[in-house]
């Protein structure tokens, strides 16, 4: 069975349709690697519901041997001692390459996730950007001088961790596991990635230009596969660090298999963001700001704001302005240009969103879909508008995962925070509001990891992100990433006199 053998080559003369004429594998030790079990899963492009492709089903040992060349590479430090320049050196070539086959990348991000391709070429330059700001880093992880007492001589230095775990989700699978492989490149680590069996070519091409640029043999490993693939690699005993993005349930699941190795863990889970509207905000702006925090990427980002909580004296006014918005929203294919709103993932989550409003509905709610025409074939659900949602609905504090925005409203800002707070999630939450004031007051009390004031869903690699309460804990992004992909060594010299 023929496979991705030459990721560069293929991007200068090919499709990005060709990509999935070949079965995606594993890359594995600065190679393709052909699962030992020989199983495939279908790939399936979300906005026709038809099989593209195939994807290689991994198993434990193919985890395993993943894990054993990750380990061999940082064992002998092919990578880890290299010189820092070396390293900021190849780590900018690999961004460059991300930018030369850029377009390929976007045509292949958008059929396996079924997003817009101009959404699909944002995230593709998100993930070289971000690629450059680790790089500079391989540079800037300096130690202190400790003062200890007169007849020692005592230091820190940051040293890395060893074998690091990635595992990332299908809504933004480039940036996410930039994110991770970012900083463990960076401060001289190793990887493991396994990417969602829903979206996994951009992670192995990724991981093919990584070697191109580079990279040596058995740095940078990525396994393809479902369950049993992540299961194996969260419960490795020879994982030094484990990184994952994705639903609670499953991060949970992670958690309990890395207390078991005693394994240390980054989470960034889900979220049910709530955007705050006072009567005094620019209405016009916080309009376009509330359809990009729940229209883009159909709704399937872990930030998506889902919960709009608006004074109630601009209700009727702001609820007007934003479906006479929505309703300007064309649905359609991935590779549509006048697409703005492309299918969710998977007919197993378009039937659970749907389930989310009938139970709605029947219990009062009231269910506005945009007028937009739905194409017949794919995963589609037009943008749908829920209020009147009675208080402890799932709809109002679970995540859908959808293009579906619950509103609410609120009479003065004590009763804003409480309804804001409400839920178990703490990812994010937006405020619009003229009054500088208000938005330090209230942003002090909102239990989000980051907080938007006039503006929603901005992500840099200089700004950290992640989690409180069940959206989980770390940072990813920013300098605070130092400090999960490194230990703290202490060394101690006694002076003789």
């Amino acid at each position: 069975m023929t496979h991705i053998t030459d990721a560069a080559h293929l991007a200068e003369s090919a499709s990005s349709q060709a990509i999935f004429d070949y079965p995606v594998q594993s890359f594995i030790n600065g190679e393709t690697y052909a699962s030992t079990g020989g199983t495939y899963l279908n790939i399936i492009d979300p906005g026709t519901g038809q099989v593209i492709g195939e994807l290689a089903d991994s198993g434990a040992g193919d985890v395993d041997a993943a894990v054993a060349a990750a380990r061999a590479a940082f064992k002998d430090g092919r990578w880890s001692e290299v010189d820092p320049e070396e390293r900021e050196r190849i780590l900018f070539r690999l961004a460059d390459l991300v930018e030369r086959d850029a377009e390929i990348l976007s045509e292949i991000e958008a059929r396996d996730t079924g997003k817009p391709l101009a959404e699909a070429r944002l995230d593709i330059a998100e993930a070289a950007s971000v690629l450059r700001y680790f790089a500079g880093w391989c540079t800037k992880a300096s130690g202190t001088v400790v003062p200890a007492p007169r007849e020692y001589f005592a230091t820190t230095t940051r040293e890395p961790l060893g074998v690091c775990a990635a595992i990332t989700p299908w809504n933004y699978p480039l940036p996410i596991l930039t994110y991770k492989v970012g900083p463990a490149l960076a401060f001289g680590n190793t990887v493991v990635a396994k990417p969602s069996e829903l979206a996994s070519a951009s992670s192995v091409l990724l991981a093919h230009l990584a070697y191109e640029a580079g990279v040596p043999a058995g740095v940078f490993n990525v396994v393809t596969g479902g369950r049993t693939a992540g299961e194996a690699l969260s419960a490795s005993t020879d994982v030094d660090k484990i990184a994952f993005t994705g639903s609670t349930a499953t991060g949970k699941a992670i958690l309990r298999a890395a207390a078991e190795t005693l394994t240390p863990a980054t989470v960034e889970l889900g979220g049910k963001s709530a955007q705050v509207i006072f009567e005094d905000a620019d209405l016009e702006a916080a309009v376009e700001g509330v359809a990009a925090g729940i229209w883009t990427n159909a709704g399937q980002i872990c930030i998506a704001g889902s919960r709009v909580l608006v004074q109630e004296s601009i209700k009727e006014k702001f609820l007007k302005a934003l479906t006479e918005r929505t309703g300007k929203l064309s649905l359609g294919h991935s590779m549509d240009p006048g697409a703005d709103i492309g299918p969710v993932i998977s007919e197993g989550q378009l039937k659970k969103i749907k389930s989310f409003l009938t139970e709605a509905q029947q219990a009062g709610a009231s269910v506005s879909t945009s007028s937009t025409t739905v194409p017949d074939h794919g995963f589609f659900l037009a943008p749908t508008i829920v209020s009147g949602i009675p208080a402890g609905h799932p709809l109002a504090s679970q995540e859908v995962f959808g293009p579906v925005l619950a509103i609410d409203t609120f009479t003065d800002e004590q009763d804003a925070v409480e309804k804001a707070n409400s839920t178990e999630y703490g990812l994010a939450a937006g405020l619009w509001t003229k009054d500088v004031s208000r938005v330090h007051r209230i942003t002090r009390k909102l239990e989000a990891g980051t907080v938007w004031a006039n503006t929603y869903g901005v992500f840099h690699p200089t700004l950290p992100f992640g989690g409180m309460k069940a959206s989980g804990f770390g940072r990813e992004l920013g300098p605070q990433a130092v400090e999960h992909y490194t230990h703290s060594k202490t060394s101690v010299l006694h002076l003789a006199p």
